[in-house]
């Protein structure tokens, strides 16, 4: 087994990590463990300047000389000292992630090579509950009825609908970020309880339908995991 250890940018992203991806990616020789920047008793999440997190990928991927190393944080918050990050505006959106990916990569080439895997997400975790709103409503614990579930799946779709299904696209300032219009929708909504048990049951091929920057990011662990 090869272990990946990925620097998320919060915990539910860490979560999302142990919970939903690990265990489907064992199969193809990947370990793969999520993690938050500082030391063990200092750990917090919430993206930072891109120096502090190269210096800790570099600790960690030292600690042990086979271990790989990777990054899972968002596009949208991510400060313009990330390398790509400030020019990646004058792409299409599908194309940002990617291109800061690339650059990332570059960045890190020397000192890391092909044991460095960054994944960015454009828009924050709560985008993945609307690749399908019936299973994600359904899956949160909240009280109400039948009717109560039904109208929380209708807005939700209401809001795909808005970015043409689009679902990497759902955001357009601070104010309508996915979380902002999912606890306008259902208040109360909790993140770390909810958001990954939700995905969960959306189950982790039907996001990666839905998201392209997930399954780049799977897909090249795969690949490159049955050769390690």
């Amino acid at each position: 087994m090869r272990e990946v250890l990925v620097l998320c940018e919060g915990q539910t992203e860490r979560e999302f990590c142990r919970s939903v991806v690990a265990p489907k990616i064992v199969h193809s020789g990947i370990a793969l463990k999520g993690t938050l920047v500082g030391k063990p008793h200092r750990k917090r999440g919430g993206i930072r300047d891109w120096p502090v997190y190269r210096k800790e990928l570099l600790r960690l991927a030292k600690e042990r000389s086979d271990r790989h190393v990777g990054v899972l944080v968002d596009y949208y918050g991510m400060p313009r000292n990330w390398p790509g990050r400030a020019s990646s505006n004058e792409v299409p959106i599908v194309q940002r992630g990617l291109q800061v990916e690339e650059a990332l990569q570059d960045d890190l080439n020397s000192e890391l090579g092909d044991r460095f895997h960054p994944c960015v997400q454009l828009h924050e975790f709560e985008s993945l509950l609307f690749v399908d709103p019936n299973i994600a409503v359904r899956s949160i614990a909240l009280d109400g009825g039948i009717t109560y579930y039904q109208r929380i799946a209708e807005q939700m779709e209401q809001v795909k609908c808005e970015f043409e299904g689009h679902i990497e696209a759902i955001n357009d300032s601070p104010e309508s970020a996915p979380s902002k219009r999912l606890k306008k929708i259902m208040p109360g909504y909790d993140k770390v309880a909810w958001g990954v048990t939700a995905a969960k049951d959306i189950t982790l091929e039907v996001l990666r339908n839905e998201c392209s920057w997930l399954n780049r990011w799977l897909t090249k662990l795969e690949t490159q995991g049955e050769d390690w």
